[in-house]
């Protein structure tokens, strides 16, 4: 038996003759050398859905946030919800019946006590931590005029000044604000899509260009662009901006074309997609909405893509530099993005909000269902050829973890189908046994799979139980012709 272990995430091709790698729910976990593990490679489940808390009414999910007291914070259509520890729902205050995702940060209920929100229209509106009362943002100076997205840096509540090249922040500790607080982007006059805080300096995203600012502290220039600092990428979706670890993430455009996924490095920006995410990309509809979000399980922080009207959602990993899909099944069986838009670490459990419903699941490891539904798990394999003569495949063996079942009457199945045109067309799907409860030596196998010259295997499952792939082996003869 030849082994054909996984060393990668997804990778399809622009040409499917290259690769056709799809990696879905699934994520891939280097091995350590040292340990001297069987394969270099696993792939384990995407954690489950777990609903935690439903809102008064079903409404579409906008954003969740955790303050800095711990309390959590949820958009559903139009009302901002306080959600306590229980997952009870109080309604905090309106917020406009709007489409957009919305951005809060918060100053500290010992410093300043104010939680604000922003929806990328003029409006914004302020929060007081230590009592929840809700209100409009009034300024009598005109210098709010409302913002994308809000962050904030030792003290000052940053915003850009939607549709323009302007940026503006508070007083300190307030969300009060000065007149003469506003500074236009310096380098290149494009207009700000979000303003996002990297290691206390705040990065002014533009549609085209980028530019890295720091707090100075002078009477008279409170921020000031870093000198000799200047990034020749914009952002075509102004919510797929993520501060994450040390960095920030989005999706890029500039001057030459858009669809390069980026994230800060120092003060320059790589590129961290690939070229068969950028030519997924590229192929959408539009990418400009696409929000972005992120959560961390077991040492694996991940930013997660999702793309509304495209209908997908890529993830990339920052523990591995890999990406895989989300994705699930409706009662069709039809593939749509993930249920989760935004993710929020509070009470103790990493928290998904539903993008359709409002609903809050936990992101539960221990979970391997979304919420009762069955998760697909689908992992494409590299090509299997040698100098394109023919080889007969006597079988195939499914290395996957086995035995986990629960119920000893139910035995679970593996799915398993090949191409023999370079992954253009496929055979109908084979199933084999993956073990009964306690058969932990249990091996899928499919046998007399017929030749060719060049072949793809693709290997899925849906069952609600714990599991891991590490690969498969092969059973190959190669012919005289």
């Amino acid at each position: 038996m030849i082994p054909v272990p996984l060393t990668s995430g997804a990778y399809s091709s622009r040409s499917i003759i290259a690769n056709c790698q799809r990696c879905v729910n699934l994520y891939p976990e280097a091995n350590p050398k040292d340990t001297n593990p069987p394969v270099p490679v696993t792939h384990y489940p995407r954690p489950g859905k777990t609903q935690r808390g439903i809102p008064p009414a079903l409404g579409r999910g906008r954003g969740m946030y955790r303050a800095t007291n711990g309390d959590l914070y949820a958009v559903v259509d139009d009302v901002l919800y306080f959600v306590n520890d229980a997952f009870a729902f109080t309604a905090i205050g309106n917020v406009g019946h709007g489409t957009s995702m919305l951005s809060m940060a918060d100053n500290g209920e010992d410093v300043g006590d104010d939680m604000v929100v922003v929806d990328g229209s003029t409006n914004g509106w302020v929060v007081t931590l230590s009592s929840r009362a809700f209100a409009a943002v009034v300024d009598g100076t005109g210098t709010f005029v409302g913002s994308t997205r809000v962050d904030y840096l030792q003290g000052y509540f940053l915003f850009n000044a939607p549709g323009t090249s302007y940026w503006y922040w508070s007083i300190p500790y307030t969300v009060t604000f000065n007149a003469l607080d506003v500074q236009p982007k310096s380098s290149y006059a494009d207009n700000i899509q979000a303003v996002a805080v990297r290691k206390r300096e705040p990065w002014l995203i533009g549609e085209l260009t980028t530019e890295p600012w720091y707090l100075s502290g002078a009477p008279d220039a409170t921020f000031e662009a870093v000198a000799s600092s200047f990034v020749q990428y914009g952002c075509v979706a102004p919510y797929s901006v993520q501060s994450i670890d040390v960095s920030i993430f989005w999706v890029s455009q500039d001057l030459k074309g858009k669809g390069v996924v980026v994230r800060t490095n120092g003060y320059e920006v790589e590129r961290i997609s690939t070229h068969a995410i950028e030519n997924a990309l590229q192929s959408y509809e539009t990418i400009a909405d696409a929000v972005g979000a992120s959560y961390q399980v077991e040492g694996h922080t991940f930013y997660v893509i999702n793309f509304p009207t495209a209908d997908k959602t890529w993830v990339y990993d920052l523990a591995t530099k890999q990406w895989h899909e989300l994705m699930w099944l409706d009662n069709e069986g039809v593939e749509h993005r993930d249920r989760v838009i935004s993710y929020a670490h509070a009470y103790g459990m990493i928290l998904g909000q539903d993008w359709e419903t409002g609903i809050i699941y936990e992101i539960d490891t221990e979970n391997y269902s979304d919420n009762g539904d069955p998760v697909l798990y689908i992992r494409g394999f590299p090509h299997v050829l040698d100098m394109l003569v023919r080889i007969t495949h006597w079988a195939l063996i499914v290395d996957i973890q086995c035995g986990t079942i629960e119920d000893p009457d139910d035995t679970p199945e593996v799915m398993m189908r090949y191409s023999d045109d370079r992954g253009k067309t496929w055979s109908d799907i084979m199933t084999a046994p993956m073990g009964v409860q306690g058969d932990y030596q249990a091996s899928p196998q499919f046998n007399a799979l017929g030749m060719a010259r060049d072949r793809v295997y693709e290997i899925s499952w849906s069952v609600d139980i714990q599991t891991a792939l590490n690969g498969i082996y092969l059973e190959p003869e190669p012919s005289e012709t």
